[in-house]
């Protein structure tokens, strides 16, 4: 009976090294697994440290450059008030130069007021005044201003205007016979048209 018993578990012991030795990937099998789950874990720790990295360096770019921006709308909203400061101030004294220029003009029209009030002498008065008149227009041309020639010539619709038509023998039709008010031009362009009389012709 011992002998049955004996060799039945020598039997079962043969039948597994037996089937061990049929299949000898089984058992190393299981640890490949275990080393390939621990490597993809490794893997993904390293991937996220990567893009935490990555985030870091993302996030501090994008305040560098927010920092970069609201200093570049600081100074353009500068420099955009200094400009307008400026033209303000260039608008208010663009006239400063003429003003100056005008000074001596109006001085030696207020000598010849006070020279007639004291004087009958007309003759005197009148040349006074043509100086100042004088001065005043060489002013003028400085600073681009021309008188509109009229007298003697047709009339120029664009740069006068007619006040009124009178018959004239010397003057033909269409002619400028008198200047009522001189007319001026600005660097080309028309500032005041001049205000004349024109002739209608010879009187029937």
């Amino acid at each position: 009976m011992f002998e049955k018993i004996f060799m039945k578990k020598e039997k079962h012991t043969s039948t597994q090294e037996s089937e061990t030795k049929e299949n000898p990937a089984a058992e190393p099998s299981l640890d490949a697994e275990r080393a390939a789950a621990d490597m993809c874990a490794e893997e993904q720790s390293l991937n996220a440290a990567d893009s935490n990295g990555e985030l870091d360096k993302v996030r501090e770019e994008a305040a560098k450059n927010k920092d970069l921006y609201l200093r570049a709308v600081a100074d353009l909203d500068t420099y955009r008030r200094k400009v307008q400061r400026e033209k303000t101030e260039l608008a208010k004294f663009a006239l400063q130069p003429l003003i100056e220029e005008l000074l001596p003009s109006i001085d030696h029209l207020d000598m010849a007021i006070e020279a007639a009030k004291n004087s009958d002498d007309s003759k005197n008065i009148l040349i006074g005044v043509e100086m100042v008149s004088s001065q005043i227009k060489k002013v003028f041309a400085n600073f681009g201003v021309e008188e509109i020639k009229t007298e003697g010539m047709d009339f120029d619709p664009n740069t006068s205007e007619c006040v009124s038509h009178e018959p004239s023998e010397d003057v033909p039709e269409n002619g400028v016979i008198k200047v009522v008010r001189r007319g001026y031009m600005f660097n080309g362009r028309l500032l005041r048209p001049a205000a004349v009389v024109v002739s209608s012709g010879a009187k029937e």
